[in-house]
This record gives C-alpha cells, sequence and structure tokens, in this order.
C-alpha cells in the first residue's frame, strides 16, 4: 500500500470513529451542557471570531462555495467516467468515494465544532424555565405587552426620523445588547464580534434565508438584501448561535432579550415586531377575534412595516424556497427540534415562562 492510499484510509478511518463518538456522546446532555457548551465551545468560538472577525469579507462563504465544488466535480467526474468502459469499477468510483470524504468530514466538523450543541440543556436549564402548555390569557397578555412595546419604539423612530439602520450601526447595536445583557445573565457572554454581510444575499431572497451562522469559521451571516427594519433581529439572532444556542426557538429568544437591551431603539423595534409576529401568529390559532382586535391596534407606521415584509417574501417565493423549506425541517427534527422550521415560534412559550418568573 503507497503512503499516500494508507494516509487516506487513517483519515477515512479517523473520520468515522469521530463520528461513532458524536453519535454516542449525544445522549449525554448534562455532560455537553457542563462540558461543552459552557466548557469548549465558547472558547473555541471566541478564538475563531477574534482570529477572523477583522476579514472585510465572509471567509465562512468562500468556505461553503469550494466545499460545494468541490463536491459536485466529483460526481461530474464520476458520471463521466462511468461511459469510459476501458477505466476499472476502482477508477470509476474514486470521485465517489472522494465525495464522500468530504462530507464526511464536513459532518464531523460541523458536530464537534458547533452542532453537539443542538443535544445541550441550554436556556430552559441555565434560567429555569418551562416551555410547555400555557393558557389563552397569558397568550393575550403577551400579545398586548408586545403591541404596546412595538408600538411605542415605533412612535419615537417616527419622530425622530429615525427609520434606517446602516450596517455598522447595526452591528454595533447587537453587540451592546449583548453585553448590557451579560449584566444580568453573565452565562450570555459575547466577546470578539464576527458580523458579516452574507455574499448569497440575492440568492438568499430565493431560497428563503433570513440568516446563517457557519461553523467553520463561527462568523454569523446577514442577508442584507432583506427589509431594513428586519435586519437588526435577524444580527442578534444569529449571534446567539454564535454562543452556543443551536436551537431556534431558543436563538429568537436570547436575541430578543439581547436586541432589547440595546441602548438603540430601532434595534429594540425589530425586536419587538418580529416576536410579534410569531406571538400574534399563535394567538390567531386560538382566537382569531382576540388577534384581529389587538391587530387593530398596531400604529400604521408597524402596519405598513408588516405589509412591506409580506409584499418582500410573496415577490421572491419560488419552488426553491418550498424544497429548501423541506430539507431544513428535516435537519431540524434530525437535531431534536421535534416541530421542525415550526420551531421558531416555540419562542413565545420561552417568552410566556420568562415573563412568569422575571415579571418585567
Amino acid at each position: 500500500m503507497s503512503f499516500q492510499k494508507a494516509m487516506r484510509t487513517a483519515l477515512v478511518i479517523a473520520l468515522l470513529l469521530l463520528a461513532l463518538f458524536i453519535y454516542f456522546i449525544s445522549g449525554y446532555h448534562q455532560w455537553i451542557e457542563s462540558n461543552y457548551s459552557t466548557g469548549f465551545f465558547p472558547k473555541l468560538a471566541s478564538s475563531l471570531r477574534w482570529l477572523l472577525g477583522a476579514l472585510p469579507f465572509s471567509l465562512g462563504d468562500v468556505i461553503y462555495s469550494v466545499v460545494v465544488a468541490a463536491v459536485l466535480w466529483n460526481i461530474i467526474k464520476f458520471i463521466i467516467r462511468l461511459f469510459h468502459p476501458k477505466d476499472s469499477w476502482g477508477k470509476k468510483l474514486y470521485p465517489l468515494f472522494t465525495a464522500a470524504i468530504i462530507l464526511l468530514f464536513v459532518y464531523v466538523y460541523f458536530y464537534l465544532f458547533w452542532g453537539l450543541n443542538y443535544y445541550r440543556k441550554g436556556i430552559e436549564y441555565q434560567l429555569g424555565l418551562q416551555n410547555g402548555q400555557f393558557q389563552k390569557k397569558e397568550l393575550i397578555s403577551l400579545n398586548q405587552y408586545l403591541l404596546e412595546q412595538v408600538n411605542h419604539r415605533k412612535e419615537i423612530c417616527l419622530q425622530k426620523k429615525d427609520t434606517v439602520m446602516s450596517h455598522p450601526r447595526m452591528y454595533k447595536a447587537a453587540y451592546a445588547g449583548y453585553r448590557e445583557l451579560e449584566q444580568q445573565y453573565p452565562f450570555l457572554h459575547y466577546r470578539n464580534s464576527s458580523i458579516k454581510s452574507s455574499l448569497f444575499g440575492r440568492l438568499g431572497n430565493y431560497v428563503g434565508f433570513q440568516g446563517y451562522y457557519n461553523p467553520f469559521t463561527g462568523e454569523a451571516h446577514v442577508n442584507t438584501r432583506i427589509p431594513n427594519f428586519v435586519q437588526p433581529f435577524v444580527t442578534c439572532h444569529e449571534m446567539a448561535h454564535q454562543i452556543g444556542y443551536a436551537s431556534e426557538s431558543e436563538a429568537n429568544f436570547v436575541g430578543f432579550l439581547a436586541a432589547t437591551n440595546s441602548p438603540d431603539t430601532l434595534m429594540q423595534y425589530s425586536a419587538y415586531l418580529d416576536i410579534f409576529l410569531y406571538s400574534i401568529g399563535n394567538l390567531r390559532a386560538v382566537d382569531s377575534v382576540a388577534s384581529k382586535e389587538i391587530t387593530k391596534q398596531l400604529n400604521e407606521g408597524v402596519k405598513r412595516d408588516i405589509r412591506t415584509e409580506r409584499e418582500f417574501a410573496l415577490k421572491y417565493r419560488t419552488f426553491i424556497e418550498n424544497w429548501t423549506n423541506a430539507f431544513y425541517d428535516f435537519y431540524l427534527r434530525q437535531n431534536r427540534q421535534r416541530k421542525g422550521i415550526a420551531s421558531y415560534n416555540e419562542v413565545t412559550g420561552w417568552l410566556v415562562a420568562w415573563r412568569k418568573k422575571e415579571k418585567p
């Protein structure tokens, strides 16, 4: 066996052993919480942000592009070699084997460098909250509270004629929100900011993503081609992923706490609006009359923003988004988010539980 083949075999064996380790350890939620999510991962993620945060472009997007290109190229080579009658089956299958190794490496890297956070105990354990069933009156109370907050923030922004956030201001305001939140909850520690505008923004409009976290580089990405008033909360949501909250509902909740603790009113408005839309949707499902009565009380400026967001979504909605939503729904269900994409809505339960405990 040549040295190259020996190294390749050793790499495959190592990756398979690590994949088995990931499968085995994923059932030990307390160990992951104590040793990975609040031990190893924060140090790793902070180091990556420190190392790459100053780069003026998204290195993670470049890596994504290279990985996708490498896999597709090897699949194409496999298809081409199928039609070469003189090639042995070993030679025909070699590109497919290479693509499989790349995907296995991505799988192992993803879970070791971030994905194990799906199996932690998380914010429920840290804050002593219970996200479960809640009464309709509690949901109505939450919606009334969010209504007051979103109207108040919009009125301030309109009076100051301050309705558009620049990206540097947005990232700075988000970071300030986490610094402020840390005073109340020290475990929500965030340092070394690394937030980038996605290179795939226009594509993202058709695919349906507003932001994402790249575990290869620790960078948070925001689709800066979506409506401006949506972007601030998306930024705080992705920063929650950066500090180890893989669950979408928990990232929504932590992002909400950070954004509403920011001194920037536009940042606060973005968070209250986003969470209001989740909460009013939940109320509409159980009491459409109450949801209509609350919606009628929205500030006209808020109503305009809601219409803008809906029109934007309709403009870019295609069959591609349906496919990507189905894939992402499957992905989330495989990672302890039993409701799939609908898991984002569970932020309502976190807020009800949090208000019961904290009484803000």
